[in-house]
């Protein structure tokens, strides 16, 4: 599972690299955390499906899952610690976080927790399903 996890960190960095140069250029709304959460899960099913030729048992499901939460959570800490830095040049831009409660900051982050599990869940579930058809699909025209 380590491949596939250091498969998906390396296709979550690449997406949000990606996606924070359109949003500087084209100034759009910023939607990052998604657009990138799901470009890489399902990248990582699809490179799953396509080494095993299979879907992910419930185990390995589950280990693919929370080893891409925890990789993403921790990829998204240092890359927001290194733009905080960037940007104001020192780390009492945090002291911000201080006037907002913290019951109000748990209840983001675990709501983006859950969005960021779910869309794992579908990633290795719906999606490595979808593929694992279409490669049956080409097997069979192959043949």
């Amino acid at each position: 599972m380590k491949k596939y996890i250091i498969y998906f960190s390396i296709a979550y960095l690449a997406a949000m690299v990606l996606m924070a140069v359109i949003i500087y250029f084209l100034d759009i709304p910023n939607g990052t955390s998604v657009a990138s959460i799901m470009a890489a899960g399902f990248a990582t099913a699809s490179k799953f499906v396509q080494d095993q030729q299979r879907v992910p048992n419930a185990e390995e499901k589950k280990q693919l899952i929370w080893g891409c939460l925890i990789s993403s959570i921790m990829i998204s800490l240092i890359s927001s610690v290194i733009v905080v830095l960037a940007i104001f040049k020192s780390i009492s831009a945090f002291s911000v976080l201080s006037a907002v409660p913290l019951w109000v900051i748990a209840l983001a982050f675990g709501f983006t927790f859950l969005i960021h599990y779910a869309l794992l869940a579908l990633s290795f579930g719906w999606m490595s399903k979808n593929v694992l058809k279409g490669l049956e699909k080409q097997k069979k025209r192959k043949s």
